[in-house]
């Protein structure tokens, strides 16, 4: 405002009333204050010298910073075309010269209340958003990428057949002897650290750890998104963690060993549940890894013909058997030992 009159009103109008004012003679002066100066609320005039009201607007409303402080302009020209020129500026009210006190009051306390709001609303959308980024942080940790990305979108997850798949199951030996003499604190720890270490393997191997049951850990290669490398994957992920819990047993207090079993062929796979989700597999090749497992040695992998196929080129099995296995009638198996 360029009138020291009209600047003296409205200043001694909003400092009675509990504001803090700085005053501006023109636009620039205005613009240069606001360098360092962030107000709740701007009263502009229109005509000034050296900027102009309109002017100053367009500048502010083009700026990021400044873009979301509402500007109410205070001026003598009543036209319709002066006040649609305001509002086309970026102006959120226009108040005419001479104005009336209580006018003024209104019309700001007004378009306080809503930037108060609009602060308010944007706060709660950032909560939102990162809310909404935890829940997608937390699907993607307990799903596959995939999965979880496909119930992000539409809400649900179609079952899935898939017709060549590696599965791996990893069970601690003697684990529920050695449990009863733990402490808990330090069971689940001794768990947590296991797992998360299985975790890393099979994820470097780009398999999938699809759920532990117990201390049982079940992973599976070439799901959700189908490879042709999948025994060769699963087959490197087993043999990395018996090297792992052989290093691990050479330093740690308490020993562990487990027996692996491996087999391939068909599952379906698909979420179970509406509240809790959880992604899992099914088919007679789960069955088939888990008895595998059962009959594996201490700190050995124990495969079925059906993985072992194609993989005799890079590594070495051994004792080949035929073994009597619970609804499967007698199967071909062998120890995976390593890489050739």
């Amino acid at each position: 405002e360029d009138s020291p009159i009209n600047q003296r009103q409205l200043q001694s109008l909003l400092t009675k009333q509990g504001y803090h004012v700085t005053v501006a003679n023109h636009g620039k002066e205005a613009l240069a204050k606001l360098e360092f100066l962030r107000p709740d609320l701007i009263l502009l005039d229109v005509v000034m010298p050296e900027m102009d009201g309109l002017t100053l607007c367009h500048l502010l409303k083009g700026d990021p910073v400044t873009r979301e402080i509402p500007v109410i302009f205070i001026s003598s020209l009543d036209h319709t075309t002066d006040k649609l020129s305001g509002f086309a500026a970026g102006g959120v009210d226009y108040i005419t010269k001479p104005f009336h006190p209580s006018e003024v009051m209104a019309r700001i306390s007004t378009h306080l209340h809503l930037r108060l709001l609009q602060r308010q609303l944007a706060e709660n959308n950032l909560q939102l958003a990162e809310e909404k980024r935890r829940s997608e942080a937390l699907l993607r940790n307990v799903l596959p990428a995939q999965v979880a990305q496909e119930l992000m979108e539409r809400g649900s997850c179609s079952p899935q057949h898939f017709a060549e798949v590696s599965v791996c199951f990893v069970d601690i030996v003697h684990f529920t002897d050695i449990a009863a003499l733990l402490p808990p604190e330090v069971l689940i720890s001794e768990l947590n650290t296991l797992f998360t270490a299985f975790d890393r393997i099979v994820e470097g191997q780009q398999c999938e750890r699809m759920k532990t049951i117990g201390d049982a850990y079940l992973f599976a290669a070439g799901i959700p998104e189908p490879r042709p490398d999948h025994r060769r994957r699963a087959a490197l992920a087993a043999l990395e963690m018996l090297d792992y819990l052989e290093q691990r047993n050479q330093q740690a207090d308490q020993q562990w060993q487990v027996r692996i079993g491996l087999h391939s062929g068909p599952v379906v796979g698909g979420i179970v549940g509406t509240r809790k989700y959880l992604y899992d597999i099914f088919g007679d090749t789960v069955n088939i890894a888990a008895r595998l497992q059962e009959l594996s040695r201490p700190m050995c992998i124990n495969v079925s013909a059906a993985f072992r196929e194609g993989l005799e080129q890079e590594f070495d099995f051994s004792c080949p058997l035929e073994v009597e296995m619970k609804g499967k009638g007698l199967q071909a198996t062998c120890f995976l030992d390593g890489r050739r």
